[in-house]
């Protein structure tokens, strides 16, 4: 797998901005796959909480790079 290069989107789970975001991703960060962490308004829940929820998404963003070495940022 080191030569399939991933990247990590936490995004909507709304799935109408889904493929353009990946779209979006493999175009500008030279990547193959994108792994979709998906939350109901992810932006609230990563500024306000609650905390178990904030803990999760940092547990499903942490699988991908752990598993597919998507680097937290480019």
């Amino acid at each position: 797998m080191p030569q399939d290069k991933f990247a990590t989107a936490i995004t909507c789970i709304d799935g109408r901005v889904q493929q353009p975001i990946s779209d979006w991703m493999k175009l500008h960060l030279n990547v193959h796959y994108v792994d979709l962490v998906t939350e109901p308004g992810p932006d609230k829940v990563l500024s306000e909480g609650p905390a178990h929820l904030i803990e999760d998404i940092i547990r499903r963003a942490r699988f991908s790079v752990r598993n597919h070495y998507s680097p937290w940022s480019r």
